[in-house]
């Protein structure tokens, strides 16, 4: 008979012991998940204080405080940088050419040599009252455009960066930032070229783009309108732009709209022009068919500067919703809203005159159409377009004014019988200037010779007779 009990002496031996390799297994595995849960639960409760001490041991150690001045701000929350920006970059225009090894240049009107500036990734140092303070240009980065494949629809965000010392930082915040700010706009004022821009639109928003120097020759001397007319549009563009602290006081927006309404010709671009040469004012043509939404043109406003002229031409043929802003359906009673287009008649209101038309100070808004009965009376009313101006046809002291522009004429004989066809007719300023400046010849005196072609397009006008010239 078989011995067994050796065999079953030994029976557990194995089993047991694979038993308990596959036990420490599990545990180990059990381990490392406790672990793992542990060490994603401590990291989600204290990574956010850890980072927060380093951050506040780092700047404990580094005796430096550096303050970012970015040209643009991306949060449409938040006060826009883009003035102080330019102040800086004025400033630093007459320290940089010495400093900087690389350098970008700017053309200016009237100055021979180009305007240097620095070029972006350069830096430059300024001493004030014997504190030396340190600046840099930056580029922003948006991995999520360059992911996209649309880095070239949105501009990269730059920057100013100051470094000083921990010890000046009260100097630096409270006189020298002071300092610069004024210095950069007294340079801008002195070397001061008007600029146009006008609005683009991309998906990512709307922007403003810089379209060419604004060197419109138009002055009110120049203008063909009558001189009464004139020196009261001067003196409330004067009062408007010098009144601050006026309209603070009366608790009102310092802002100011004007409505230039008459037929083609009368000279409502020139207007514009001569009005922005007067104040000194870069112009910003809004096209409203190009803006996507209400907020999209909350953010070009946003974006517009203080001291500056908001232009939108024809503003009866730009957009419809400036006539329509709801249907009523005669069958249902229903009341259909009129979605022709992406931004509303309340949204251009609400930029116009309501809480978000007061973000910025100084702007003067200048609508044009050549059919105010299209407009809507509730962007009609004043506090929206406060001022009405009516360019009409040309008068005979409008045609005084053309005559000395273009024939250096004061007084002629003729000058009665166009006055008498004047009253008779009606013509624009720009057909008048036409047969004025239509001369024969060079270098001879053909002034009697214009204003006889002026007197025969009257006279066909009168008659009323189809063509010009």
């Amino acid at each position: 008979m078989v011995n067994l009990l050796p065999f079953m002496g030994h029976q557990g031996s194995p089993g047991q012991q694979g038993m308990s390799q596959i036990g420490l297994g599990m545990a180990i595995a059990a381990s490392m998940v406790v672990l793992t849960m542990l060490q994603q639960f401590l990291f989600n409760h204290f990574s956010g204080y850890l980072e927060r001490c380093l951050r506040k041991l780092v700047s404990s150690m580094d005796p430096y405080v550096h303050i970012r001045f970015s040209e643009d701000s991306t949060d449409s929350s938040g006060p826009k940088n883009y003035e102080a920006y330019a102040a800086i970059e004025t400033y630093l225009s007459s320290k940089c050419s010495a400093q900087a090894p690389r350098l970008k240049a700017n053309s200016v009107r009237d100055i021979n040599a180009p305007v240097l500036c620095v070029d972006d990734g350069e830096g430059v140092s300024d001493e004030f009252d014997g504190v030396t303070v340190w600046w840099h240009l930056g580029k922003e980065k948006d991995q999520g455009d360059v992911y996209r494949g649309s880095r070239n629809n949105r501009k990269q965000n730059r920057y100013y960066a100051l470094t000083f010392r921990k010890r000046n930082r009260k100097m630096v915040v409270g006189e020298y930032l002071r300092h610069v700010m004024e210095e950069g706009k007294a340079v801008a004022a002195s070397n001061r070229q008007l600029k146009l821009y006008s609005n683009s639109s991309s998906e990512h928003g709307a922007y403003w783009d810089y379209i060419m120097d604004f060197d419109h020759p138009a002055n009110f001397e120049t203008l063909a309108m009558e001189k009464e007319k004139k020196e009261d549009i001067i003196d409330d563009l004067i009062r408007f732009s010098t009144g601050r602290d006026y309209y603070r006081r009366i608790g009102k927006p310092w802002k100011r709209g004007y409505l230039l309404h008459g037929p083609p010709g009368t000279g409502k671009s020139t207007m514009i022009a001569a009005m922005a040469n007067l104040l000194s004012y870069d112009v910003y043509d809004l096209e409203l068919t190009a803006v996507r939404s209400n907020a999209a043109l909350k953010r070009l406003l946003n974006r517009t500067p203080c001291n500056s002229m908001l232009v939108i031409e024809d503003v009866d043929c730009s957009s419809k919703i400036t006539n329509q802003r709801e249907k009523y359906d005669k069958d249902d009673g229903k009341t259909v809203k009129n979605i022709l287009e992406k931004v509303t008649l309340s949204g251009l209101l609400n930029c116009v005159d309501g809480l978000f038309s007061a973000n910025e100070g100084g702007r003067l808004m200048v609508f044009t159409t050549n059919n105010v009965e299209a407009l809507d009376s509730a962007l009609l009313r004043r506090g929206r377009m406060d001022k009405h101006v009516e360019m009409t046809y040309c008068g005979f002291e409008a045609f005084r004014i053309l005559a000395r522009n273009y024939l250096g004429i004061e007084h002629h004989e003729l000058f009665g019988k166009i006055e008498v066809l004047l009253n008779e007719s009606s013509i624009t300023p720009a057909d008048v200037a036409e047969s004025l400046i239509a001369r024969r010849g060079k270098g001879e005196d053909c002034g009697e010779e214009c204003l006889k072609k002026l007197i025969e397009a009257l006279e066909k006008k009168g008659e009323g007779e189809n063509g010009w010239m």
